[in-house]
Order: structure tokens, then C-alpha cells, then sequence
């Protein structure tokens, strides 16, 4: 039997590990070439028998004349700028890379069977995102304990993570709530085998029902509210501006005002850097959703306020990358819009996480900004998913450039100009104090008149961003050929 050629990729203790255990494998599909890594006093050496080559920045002729057929990367601790290095080094060359995932991922495992078992192939993730902060965990635990918590927007991509990392906090009861049938039948199969002590209730309703609300509300008395619903794809907002208006806009409204009305205490709005500064309708229906709480949180004492605002999350329903996976197993082209075009990514688990963090050190009026690391590029990004399967960009699978999309921006922020951020005793969130310099009943007289004049408006483009553009002052409508 031919064997795998393999390097391991990091000399350390990991690495040492990894070794040793193929050589205990009898008749085992891999051997060990060698490892690589950057540490000077190490490279020319020996571990386990096997030699050290380095620095990794030679990786592409090494990979070649050893003959290398697949990658272990062996740092435990490395993400993100390292994993797409080593990728973007070996373009072309038909590898397979694998990693041995943090140690937070399997802290319940055995590590006494081994590390061998828990290596898998790199994912998007790990080209993208950071670690998980178990930091705040027991305080999260408290703080769910004996409550009932209503998450809207249910079965989306953050309002189901969120249902998920709640139940583990054992609250007393959780509302999923959602107008997607389809979702929750999904995220009710996930959740009824996991945390029998919660009580899960799945109600299939819409923001948009204000009466339905009502029942559920006085039903269930929820403490506290994650208001995760929101229609979230600029170029389909652009043109569905009265539905985009009515979800994100009177959605959030009729939720938030239904929390006062019933005593909630806590009410945490799921925001996006696409509110800054905005140049879409989906980005100016989000920031009058973050303009609308603050309102409502200087108006009363009842329920306290905050919003978490973050950039993309990656592997959302809808997002670039599953679409970028299906076009390269279809053999391309990878279809970006703009070749400069910038994005931040964070995992959706590291992203909800934060929010629950959030939600435990969160005041009335705080408006929270995670740290979203360096954005990257999204033709960099297609040619490391590209690469990642194999194939050399461009050469094997091209990319495709078809401009910018309606309401598309090149580069999205994370602070409007007036914002000042404060950093929190959580490493990754930021305080900010939402930009209130506006004119609080100006603003609710708007919002009013603006719902009541949905339907005589119908999709009167001109009209609705000229409302649109009155009620958020930094919505700059983006103007494409």
C-alpha cells in the first residue's frame, strides 16, 4: 500500500505528538516526511526521527521536492493569518490540509486517546476566525437561570446559535420564536435532544404581528429578549424596501415596544456594521433600529436597552462562502463583485457568544461593537477557498469579477464618526455610546409617519429612501451604473 506523504506543520509538543502516534499505528496510511516550522534553533534538526525543515516561508519548494501529498498543522494556538500563509505558499499543488483543532473545542475530550483522533481538514472558519473567550461563562450561567428568555428570529443563523448556547445555560424556559416553519422544525429536532431541563417553546409568528406578540408575551412574561430578526441581504432590500422597512424598522418596534408593555427587563438588539454610515436600505433600516432603542431606553426605566452591533459571520444562511464552495465544486468561475471589495468575519459560536457576554455586563443605552479582527479582502478570500480544495486561483479556477451589486459598499465600519469606544473587562467588546445627538421626537414623529405612509407609498423608491434619509442623517443612498 502506498502511504500519505505527510508533513506536520509546527515542531512542538503538538507535533511531537501527532508523530509519535502514526508510528504506533500499524500498517498506518500516512508517514511522516518531516515537520516545518519557523523556530531557528529547531530547523536542521531532528524530532521523533523525523527532520526539521523551515522556515515555513520555503514551505512551496519543500512540498515539491519531498513530494508532499497532505499538511498537518500541528499549532493548536495558530489561526486565521498563519493557516491562509500556508495556503496561499501552496497554491496548486494538490494538498490536503488538516489541523488539530484548539484545545477549547475538545477541553471535554479524552486527550489520553490521543490527538490523532481530533484532527479534521482546515474549514473557512479557520481561515477567518478567532478563539472563543470562555471567559464570563458562570456569570452567563447565572444570569439564565430561572428565566425565561424569548430569542425572535429563531431559526436564522444567529438566532438558532443563540437558542443553542442559551439551553446550555440551563435557563428556566426559552420562546423561539419565528415566521420560518421550515427553521424551527430544524432548530426544535436540534434542541429537544440536548438540555431536558429547559423548557423550549417553538412559536411560529412574525415580528410584523404586534397583536401576536401581545399573546405571547402575556403567555410566557419572558425577562429577556433577544431580538435577532431582521432581513439582512442589501441587494434583495434594495428592491423590497416597504418589507425591509416593515421587518426591521416596525419589526423591531413592535417587539421592543411589547417588552416594555410586559415588564421585560432586558432587551438586546442584533445589529450589523452595515447601520454605519449606511449607503443601503437594509444598512439604514438597522441603524433606525439601533436609533429607535436608544429612544426607547431614555423614554422609561421598565426595560433596559443595548444593541450588539458585528460585521459577517461566516457560514450564514445566504453568506459568500457556501455560495464560493458551490461554484468551486462546480468547477467556477467564483463570481466576487469587486475586487477590492473588504469584509470583517467572525464565526457565528464566537459571535453569539460575545452577545451573550455582552448581554451580562450590558446597561440601559450601551451600544456594544465587537472586535471583528482584520477585515480581509473577498477576492483574497476566494482565492484561499479556491486553494483550500486544491486547485491554483485563476489558473485551475477563475474568478470572475461582476461588479458592485445595489447598495454594495467597497469597505463596511464599525463606528459612526461621533462614536468613542471604551473597552470592557470582555477582551473582544467594546462600549460605545450610540450617536443620540439626534432629535428624539423628531425622530419617533418619522418612524410614526413613516409606517402610516407605507402603503399609500407602495415601492415608491425616491420616497422611501427621501423618509429613509430624514430619519437616519448618515444614510447615503450608494449610486451604481
Amino acid at each position: 500500500m502506498q502511504k500519505i506523504r505527510v508533513f506536520i506543520v509546527g515542531a512542538g509538543k503538538a507535533g511531537e505528538l501527532i508523530s509519535s502516534e502514526i508510528q504506533k499505528i500499524e500498517n498506518s496510511a500516512f508517514e511522516v516526511i518531516g515537520f516545518v516550522d519557523d523556530d531557528k534553533s529547531k530547523i536542521g534538526g531532528k524530532l521523533n526521527g523525523h527532520s526539521i525543515y523551515g522556515p515555513i516561508g520555503s514551505l512551496s519548494e519543500l512540498v515539491r521536492e519531498h513530494g508532499i501529498e497532505e499538511l498537518i498543522i500541528a499549532m493548536p494556538s495558530e489561526r486565521g493569518v498563519l493557516i491562509r500563509k500556508i495556503i496561499e505558499l501552496t497554491y496548486g499543488q494538490k494538498l490536503t490540509y488538516k489541523i488539530i483543532p484548539r484545545l477549547s473545542e475538545v477541553l471535554m475530550q479524552n486527550f489520553k486517546e490521543g490527538y490523532l483522533k481530533f484532527i479534521r481538514r482546515v474549514q473557512p472558519e479557520d481561515l477567518l476566525g478567532g478563539e472563543i473567550n470562555k471567559t464570563e461563562q458562570k456569570l452567563i450561567t447565572d444570569f439564565a437561570r430561572r428565566k425565561t428568555i424569548l430569542i425572535t428570529g429563531a431559526a436564522g443563523s444567529i438566532g438558532s446559535e443563540l437558542s443553542r448556547q442559551i439551553t446550555a445555560h440551563r435557563p428556566e424556559r426559552i420562546i423561539l420564536y419565528d415566521w420560518w416553519e421550515n427553521g424551527i422544525f430544524e432548530l426544535k429536532n436540534s434542541l429537544d435532544s440536548l438540555h431536558k431541563d429547559t423548557e423550549c417553546i417553538y412559536v411560529i409568528g412574525d415580528v410584523k404581528d404586534r397583536p401576536k406578540l401581545a399573546q405571547v408575551f402575556s403567555k410566557y412574561r419572558p425577562d429577556v429578549v433577544f431580538h435577532a430578526a431582521a432581513y439582512k441581504h442589501v441587494p434583495l432590500m434594495e428592491g423590497n424596501a416597504v418589507e425591509a422597512i416593515k421587518n426591521n424598522i416596525m419589526g423591531t418596534k413592535n417587539v421592543a415596544e411589547t417588552a416594555i408593555l410586559y415588564s421585560v427587563k432586558q432587551f438586546i438588539l442584533v445589529s450589523t456594521d452595515k447601520a454605519v454610515n449606511p449607503t443601503n436600505i437594509m444598512g439604514a433600516t438597522k441603524r433606525s433600529a439601533e436609533m429607535l432603542i436608544s429612544v426607547l431606553g431614555k423614554s422609561q426605566d421598565r426595560t433596559s436597552f443595548s444593541a450588539v452591533r458585528f460585521g459577517n459571520v461566516i457560514n450564514s444562511n445566504g453568506s459568500a462562502i457556501p455560495i464560493f464552495e458551490k461554484q468551486i465544486q462546480e468547477g467556477g468561475p467564483v463570481k466576487v463583485t469587486h475586487r477590492q471589495i473588504t469584509r470583517y468575519f467572525m464565526t457565528i459560536p464566537e459571535a453569539v457568544h460575545l452577545i451573550l457576554q455582552a448581554w451580562v455586563i450590558g446597561r440601559n443605552g450601551d451600544l456594544f461593537v465587537l472586535d471583528m479582527g482584520e477585515p480581509i479582502k473577498i477576492f483574497d478570500l476566494a482565492k484561499l477557498l479556491i486553494g483550500l480544495q486544491g486547485y491554483q486561483p485563476i489558473v485551475d479556477i477563475d474568478i470572475e469579477i461582476t461588479g458592485l451589486r445595489p447598495g454594495e459598499k467597497l469597505f463596511e465600519e464599525l463606528l459612526i464618526k461621533e462614536e468613542e469606544t471604551k473597552s470592557t473587562k470582555i477582551k473582544k467588546i467594546f462600549r460605545t455610546k450610540n450617536a443620540d445627538n439626534f432629535d428624539s421626537l423628531k425622530f419617533v414623529h418619522l418612524i410614526n409617519q413613516l409606517i402610516d405612509q407605507l402603503e399609500v407609498i407602495g415601492e415608491d423608491e425616491s420616497a422611501i429612501k427621501s423618509t429613509l434619509r430624514e430619519l437616519v442623517p448618515t444614510y447615503k443612498p450608494a449610486i451604481h451604473q
